[in-house]
C-alpha cells in the first residue's frame, strides 16, 4: 500500500507546532482528569470523626460493631470516603426539628 503524499501550502513550521502543542495539552488534560477520578479520598480517624460529628470512641465502637469500614495500613487506621457514605442511611421524618450542627 502506498504511502499518500500531502502538500501543505501556506501553513508555517510555527503553526504546526501550535497545533501539536494545542492538542497535547488537551490530551493531557483529560488523562490528568481521569486520574484524579480513580484517586482514592482517604481520612484518618480524627478527620473521619470530626467529619460524623462523633468521638474518636464512638468511631472505634463503630468500627468494631461493622456499621463503617476501617483500612489498615501499618499502624494507622484509615477510611475510605465512599465507605463512610455508604455508611449513612438517610431518616424520613415527617416533622421538621431544627437544630445545633456540630
Amino acid at each position: 500500500m502506498k504511502n499518500p503524499v500531502m502538500y501543505l501550502s501556506g501553513v508555517t513550521l510555527s503553526n504546526i507546532k501550535d497545533i501539536l502543542q494545542e492538542v497535547i495539552e488537551i490530551n493531557l488534560k483529560r488523562i490528568d482528569n481521569g486520574v484524579k477520578q480513580e484517586m482514592l479520598t482517604l481520612l484518618t480517624r480524627q478527620d473521619t470523626a470530626k467529619a460524623l460529628c462523633i468521638s474518636l470512641p464512638t468511631l472505634n465502637q463503630w468500627t468494631k460493631e461493622g456499621v463503617i469500614k476501617a483500612h489498615r495500613i501499618g499502624n494507622r487506621v484509615l477510611y475510605r470516603l465512599e465507605d463512610i457514605n455508604d455508611a449513612l442511611t438517610e431518616v424520613k421524618t415527617s416533622v421538621k426539628r431544627g437544630g445545633k450542627s456540630c
